[in-house]
């Protein structure tokens, strides 16, 4: 099917009148400046090397190129750092910090209403100055409701309460917890962002929140569409694109109408929310090229809304459906963490302070971080010619710069047996916690992920707060048939299980 595909995209590329330079590509740049690389194709580069599955393709050019490699995706010059040293320097470099622009199209028309709308990207999808006043705005604000803060432990406290509740209506039941955590985990991040719990009951939110999971599984940063965003104004590749944007214009609509209602009830002085303060943001700014300013700044409340609500959502829910995953499949670590807990937290609510002397949940905690690796991948762009640290190689302006985040926390060099789940590795010999600066969940410079301390923080308290309250087990046969396997689309997910629970008493 793959190569049907990979076919028909040559033949319409020649059937469709473009330049000569589009039709064929540039080959790799000749200089011996620019990192060795797969021979690529005429029209679609390297995408028949690399399938859907563009973690394998990584993993396979790495051992054959070494730890930078050059290569195409389709018209996209690019290149993926496997080496933890020179992927820390670059991302530090803002000269590293753009989105390659075949994402930032297919990205803005997978979530925008239309050709008209003005948007610079939000957060995810901008860069340079746009992005750097978007993300600076968000952290500062997010910073002020709460993330980072000991009081936002009580709105995630409510959340953990409530499933608790949920949760023992079905205990001795087989249950899939996937949208159980995905619900509470979401209205943790809407009330700060939105400064209210949503409607979890109301089957369109229920939608959105499935569809967003269904996106991530169901695509694939190596799609034909992805790589060359002109497809989908074609036959068999329109309806692949509709069907993929069905899921981004569903949140669309939850997010509009929050926006809508907070411009509507919007006070000057007292800002209630995240969106309030962006609007505020908004109306202040008198600067015509701002990314705050008039129909762009319009453009950007819905898809910084999104971005954070979206990309929070998913990824902190995804990773708490890991840890259970690897806990019912090695019961004698919940054991541990179950004791940690009886000994630390007792009958009480459990706070964030209490991590601190946890070591061994903590290192549960990064463990599961480490070896699910939900981001295995991320693009950056250069936004100049710039040489690439640590090396002699010269990368043009609007070069795509992936990260091989999977390969640097699995490198057998700096990480003992990786492929074995061992939360001891985050242990010194005296039992204590700690750090391991390869371990890079939330990647690493200048665009590290801004929502990786409210992640932490739920993390924290959802694992503490189920496990105080019930044993987790797998309904096989066995914990050994429990499988932890990722599967690999836009993230690594997590297979799907279900789980029988006990109270403890």
């Amino acid at each position: 099917m793959l190569l049907f595909i990979l076919l028909l995209v040559v033949l319409v590329n020649l059937l469709v009148l473009r330049g000569r330079k589009q039709w064929w590509g540039a080959p790799l740049p000749s200089s011996g400046r620019f990192p060795p690389g797969p021979t690529a194709l005429p029209i679609i580069g390297n995408l028949h090397q690399v399938g859907f599955d563009l973690k394998a393709a990584f993993d396979g050019w790495r051992r054959r190129f070494g730890p930078v490699v050059g290569f195409r995706l389709g018209n996209q010059l690019s290149i993926v750092i496997s080496d933890f040293d020179i992927l820390n320097e670059a991302f530090k470099d803002d000269r590293y910090c753009g989105r390659p622009s075949n994402l930032q199209e297919i990205f803005a028309a997978f979530f925008s209403a239309g050709s008209s709308e003005r948007s610079t990207g939000g957060i995810v999808f901008s860069h340079g100055e746009f992005w750097r006043e978007q993300r600076k705005f968000a952290m500062k604000t997010l910073k002020d409701f709460g993330v980072g803060k000991s009081n936002l432990q009580t709105v995630i406290n409510d959340e953990v309460g409530k499933l608790v509740e949920e949760l023992r209506e079905e205990a001795g039941k087989p249950i899939d917890l996937r949208l159980r955590t995905n619900l509470a985990v979401v209205n943790s991040l809407w009330q700060i962002l939105n400064g209210e719990r949503s409607d979890l009951k109301n089957p369109k939110m229920q939608r959105v929140f499935k569809a967003t999971t269904e996106f991530i599984v169901s695509n694939s940063l190596s799609g034909p569409v992805m790589i060359m965003p002109w497809l989908r104004h074609l036959p068999y590749f329109s309806g692949q694109f509709e069907e993929a944007r069905r899921s981004p214009q569903e949140m669309r609509e939850v997010t509009s109408a929050s926006i809508q209602a907070h411009v509507e009830t919007y006070q000057e002085d007292h800002q209630r929310d995240f969106l309030d303060c962006y609007i505020k943001k908004m109306r202040e700014t008198t600067d015509t090229s701002s990314s705050f300013y008039g129909a762009q700044g319009e453009g950007n409340i819905q898809r910084t809304l999104m971005d954070l609500f979206g990309a929070g959502s998913e990824t902190t829910s995804s990773i708490l459906y890991f840890a259970f995953n690897y806990l019912i499949r090695y019961p004698e670590m919940q054991a541990r963490v179950h004791a940690e807990i009886d000994t630390v937290i007792g009958s009480r609510t459990p706070l964030l302070e209490d991590r601190a002397v946890m070591p061994y949940t903590d290192a549960v905690i990064h463990e599961v971080l480490r070896h699910s690796c939900i981001v295995y991948t991320t693009p950056h762009a250069t936004t100049e010619e710039v040489t690439l640290g640590g090396t002699n190689y010269v990368l043009p302006a609007g070069t795509a710069v992936y990260a091989n985040v999977w390969w640097i926390m699995n490198d057998p060099a700096h990480w003992d047996e990786p492929e074995a789940f061992r939360p001891e590795r985050f242990l010194d010999a005296a039992g204590r916690f700690r750090k391991n600066e390869r371990c890079i969940p939330f990647l690493i410079g200048k665009r590290y992920c801004l929502g990786q301390q409210l992640a932490q923080h739920e993390l924290f308290l959802f694992l503490t707060g189920l496990l105080q309250k019930f044993h987790f087990r797998t309904n096989l046969r066995h914990p050994e048939l429990v499988n932890t396997e990722p599967e690999v689309g836009f993230m690594h997910t997590c297979p799907a299980y279900q789980v029988l629970l006990t109270e403890r008493a």
